[in-house]
């Protein structure tokens, strides 16, 4: 007995030994740390995309709970007792309960929900939201055709050799009295548009080399200014073709009249000069607006704000009122700025267009602080002009697409090309009713376009009837 007593004794402990010696070995435990992260680049592609979609799947659905947003409750019902109806029925007769499903079930299945009644009945994922930037590409065909663009050409053209290839010239102006001033090289022509002749302006001899850079009618017409490259800046009377005065000052590259008396100059050194016309000895103390060349000045049409483009990528506003540097704005570019107009119908709205590296048009509220529409034009922006009832922007272009282009500001669409120029336009104008616009390009020609004058029937042009002939300037 006692031996056997001792061996029990003995199995036990070795047990209890056994017991202890596996609680104290190291049990493996699975390692916590999280899943590579996805930029770093894995030899094994297989697996990576496995377990992309597994982190994918764990995230957006449950495999056993059916998603509610995605489900019709409403469809399940009426087909689960519709099924159950089917069954129990013995008869065929219609009782009011059947009517009422089949009032249901077309309602269920009309054909927006076609394509749910071939589905599961629970759905474990979520809808798909649709991005409202993907609604282009769901729009039917038949849409798009209707967006294409239109292409015109132009309603006359006239040779102009000679026409300068300069970015910052401005080199035509249409007035009031129906006659477009134009400047080719050293020389200034006048073109009566009424009655279709051309003739040139006397100037002094010995000018060699001494181009037009920027021209200028009066708001009546009866003067206008000619700068030239050398710094002379002067003062016509355009009803006796007189010179009336001229001063010398650093080339003049860009004009604007705030009203009869004063005009505006944007000068190479980036300053603006004001002249008084009325006491044409007299000018005004300029003030500095940049250190580089200003290429573009409009007033507005109450004469209170003057906006300033210039080649070091800035749109400066100056609001004054006694000819002096005042409160400003500026608003920076990616490149030079040469195309302004203020809105002639809205205070405070200002277009800009911008150069090679920038090629926006951007419509400002400055009242507000903010723009209107930003457009991607695609190509250099040497000119803008409004359209009669300031829905629509002309724009005149240069590097990569030397056309004109006819804006909707609704929505920022381009709905016209106005095509035939094979360079760079340097200048564009309007006509005195709004109607016609003028453009001047480096391949020496100047083409009038009528676009205007399509979608405003009620304006007559006062062209010539012989406006489709090829006149030469000279």
């Amino acid at each position: 007995m006692t031996g056997k007593c001792e061996d029990v004794r003995a199995r036990n402990n070795s047990k209890e030994q056994g017991a202890c010696s596996l609680q104290n070995t190291p049990v493996k435990q699975h390692s916590e740390t999280p899943p590579p992260s996805p930029l770093i680049s894995r030899s094994r592609g297989t697996s990576q995309r496995t377990n992309s979609k597994r982190r994918r799947h764990e995230k957006s659905t449950d495999r056993y709970i059916p998603n509610r947003s995605s489900t019709d409750v409403d469809m399940i019902h009426h087909l689960m007792t519709s099924k159950k109806s089917k069954l129990s029925s013995s008869s065929s007769a219609e009782t009011p309960s059947k009517k009422s499903s089949k009032l249901v079930g077309r309602c269920l299945f009309s054909a927006e929900n076609a394509k749910k009644a071939c589905t599961k009945l629970l759905s474990f994922t979520a809808k798909r939201k649709l991005d409202f930037s993907m609604s282009e590409c769901l729009l039917p065909r038949g849409l798009k055709t209707q967006l294409k663009l239109k292409e015109e050409t132009a309603l006359k053209i006239l040779n102009a050799p000679g026409a300068a290839k300069n970015f910052y010239y401005n080199l035509v102006d249409w007035g009031v009295n129906n006659i477009v001033v134009i400047g080719l090289k050293e020389d200034v022509y006048y073109w009566d548009a009424a009655k279709s002749q051309a003739y040139v302006l006397p100037q002094e001899a010995g000018r060699d080399g001494d181009l037009v850079t920027c021209v200028r009618w009066k708001p009546d017409a009866t003067k206008h200014i000619v700068a030239s490259r050398y710094g002379t800046t002067k003062l016509w009377d355009s009803t006796v073709c007189k010179l009336v005065s001229s001063h010398v000052s650093p080339t003049v590259y860009s004009a604007s009249w705030r009203d009869n008396n004063l005009v505006s100059l944007g000068r190479g050194d980036g300053t603006v000069l004001h002249w008084d016309v009325r006491t044409p000895d007299t000018l005004h103390r300029p003030f500095s607006a940049t250190s580089g060349i200003i290429c573009g000045v409009d007033w507005d049409r109450e004469g209170e704000s003057l906006a300033v483009g210039c080649n070091d990528n800035k749109v400066q506003i100056f609001r004054n009122t006694n000819l002096r540097e005042s409160e400003t704005l500026t608003m920076v570019y990616q490149s030079a700025v040469k195309a302004i107009s203020w809105n002639p119908l809205q205070r405070g709205v200002l277009a800009t267009g911008s150069g090679q590296n920038d090629q926006r048009v951007v419509v400002w509220d400055l009242i507000s602080g903010n723009y209107k529409n930003c457009i991607d034009t695609k190509s250099q922006v040497t000119g803008l002009i409004w359209s009669p009832s300031c829905n629509q922007l002309v724009t005149s272009h240069g590097h990569f697409d030397p056309n004109l282009r006819l804006w909707e500001l609704k929505n920022s669409t381009n709905t016209c090309k106005l095509t035939g120029h094979t360079n760079m336009i340097v200048s564009i104008a309007k006509s005195p009713l709004n109607d016609h616009i003028i453009s001047l390009s480096a391949d020496e020609s100047l083409r009038v376009w009528n676009i205007f004058a399509k979608n405003n029937a009620s304006n007559k042009s006062k062209l010539s009837s012989s406006a489709l002939s090829l006149d030469k300037i000279r």
